[in-house]
């Protein structure tokens, strides 16, 4: 069976929609750790915090966080698993829901 591709922008505008509750959807995710080995997750979930106003009363939006993860180059991620927050880089993932990652 072949594997199917999804393209890295569809991949990210797909971690930031909600499930039924307004909560964020769980997703598997595979990726390259920075020593070339590989690494997965069976069930993350979108960190952070992605919309509303900020503490200085400022409305940054949806927008400004989609900048930020950009220009950082890396997407905020929680393992469903532990509930432990961690970071990846866009770059290094290779794997949604058990499609191919296509960069580029």
């Amino acid at each position: 069976m072949q594997r199917t591709h999804i393209h890295i922008k569809t991949v990210l505008a797909e971690i930031e929609l909600p499930d039924g509750n307004g909560q964020p959807l769980a997703f598997s995710l595979g990726y390259y750790k920075t020593n070339g080995t590989k690494g997965s997750k069976a069930a993350v979930r979108k960190g952070g915090h992605s919309g509303g106003s900020t503490p200085g009363g400022g409305a940054e939006g949806r927008s400004a966080f989609r900048y930020k993860l950009k220009e950082k180059g890396t997407v905020q991620l929680v393992d469903c698993a532990t509930g432990r927050p961690f970071a990846l880089k866009i770059i290094l993932l290779c794997h949604y829901n058990g499609r191919d990652i296509k960069h580029g």
